[in-house]
């Protein structure tokens, strides 16, 4: 018999659930939402059963933390990791802030979406105002340009790490021209022995398959 357990029942005047995030480690279910009414965000925290367990909304100084949460996504670490309106934004699974990212050394500043971490505890973030995939370490030091906007790919969008198969899903394309395409950047050895080392900005990493849609 299944069951329907209720976590957020939203109504105009309560927070509006924004994404959404189930830990495999844990079995919590991590929301990102938003309170239109006064532009304020948080991330909250809840248990199988449905029970709110941990809201994460202020740092140590009561400055908030967030300002609209795109995507979200939990490191090997516990560390909670949002795409921000601005910022990659983490913190402890206890709700301390470690960091936020607001874009590569060039300073271009950021535009981030879709948003995964890999095998190693690598950040990766789509960035809207460069139309590239960046690789972050898991404390928030920029990697490489790990994709860049190209004919095959278009623009990539949405990712997701599988970390059984060591291969990286990318959603990409425009009204015209929408894909899936596979690739692979990590061996099974790399996650045995967690070393990698990045490819450099410009080498192109396998491209296993894609799948385009009209």
């Amino acid at each position: 018999m299944k069951t329907t357990i209720t976590f957020i029942k939203r109504t105009y005047t309560t927070w509006r659930p924004q994404c959404l995030y189930w830990s495999p480690s844990t079995g919590d279910l991590l929301v990102g939402m938003c309170y239109i009414h006064t532009g304020t965000a948080k991330v909250t925290r809840y248990n199988q059963s449905g029970q709110l367990t941990r809201t994460i909304q202020h740092d140590n100084t009561g400055r908030g933390l967030y300002r609209y949460p795109h995507y979200i996504t939990e490191n090997n670490n516990g560390d909670v990791v949002v795409s921000d309106r601005r910022a990659v934004v983490v913190t402890e699974p206890g709700g301390r802030h470690r960091f936020s990212y607001t874009g590569p050394p060039s300073g271009l500043g950021l535009e981030p979406g879709g948003i995964c971490t890999d095998a190693l505890s690598h950040i990766l973030v789509y960035d809207g105002r460069t139309k590239t995939v960046q690789m972050l370490d898991k404390d928030g030091q920029f990697l490489s340009h790990l994709l860049t906007e190209s004919q095959e790919m278009g623009e990539p969008r949405s990712l997701s790490y599988d970390v059984n198969t060591h291969r990286l899903w990318v959603g990409s394309g425009s009204w015209d021209n929408n894909k899936v395409c596979v690739y692979r950047y990590i061996t099974r050895q790399d996650a045995m022995t967690d070393e990698h080392r990045p490819c450099p900005d410009g080498e192109p990493m396998f491209s296993s398959s894609a799948v385009e849609w009209r």
